[in-house]
């Protein structure tokens, strides 16, 4: 979460440590939000890193108005949702083998 810190201070031009204690609440509760719609961050992945960065940096900028996310930032929470959906879980492949797959006549 440090490194979180860290960038979401750089993005926001911010480098005293006054108000650590409310930005490391703001980047975990944007956490909280992310796995709410479906997202569970790799903080050891630099690219979950930087989704956290900005997304808590763009909820901090908008924090007074109802702004929508910026398209990059869409598409990113859309991709990572579509990957995470993807990823290779032992339970959905059950059929064994290629082997054991049989093709059907094209009607």
């Amino acid at each position: 979460m440090e490194t979180v810190l860290a960038l979401f201070k750089i993005d926001l031009g911010i480098s005293h440590e006054k108000r650590d204690t409310y930005f490391t609440t703001h980047i975990s509760a944007c956490n909280d939000e992310l796995q709410r719609k479906g997202i569970t961050l790799d903080l050891t992945s630099d690219d979950d890193v930087m989704l956290l960065s900005d997304y808590a940096a763009h909820q901090y900028r908008h924090r007074d108005e109802d702004a929508p996310l910026a398209r990059n930032l869409q598409l990113r929470i859309n991709n990572r949702k579509v990957r995470s959906r993807c990823a290779y879980s032992p339970e959905i492949f059950t059929w064994g083998t290629i082997e054991d797959l049989t093709w059907g006549e094209v009607k």
